[in-house]
């Protein structure tokens, strides 16, 4: 079984990955999480695809000027 950890970002870095790139997604995540009664649960299970579209995000976007910042 394949070790999705390795390359899993928190929710809150995911969250914040999507706001910084004012992506919609950000906004279906937090109507979710408000309008559904299971909406963490829901969350919780989509993690692995929603941290790996924000690292595809921030590939993308690396050497541009709107580039996520992060630690080196």
């Amino acid at each position: 079984m394949k070790d999705t950890r390795k390359n899993t970002l928190s929710f809150e870095t995911c969250m914040d990955i999507l706001d910084w790139f004012n992506d919609d997604t950000h906004d279906y995540i937090t109507h979710i999480l408000l309008a559904k009664p299971d909406g963490e649960e829901r969350i919780r299970r989509a993690m692995p695809s929603i941290s790996e579209y924000c690292l595809k995000l921030v590939a993308a976007h690396s050497a541009g000027e709107d580039a996520y910042p992060q630690a080196v």
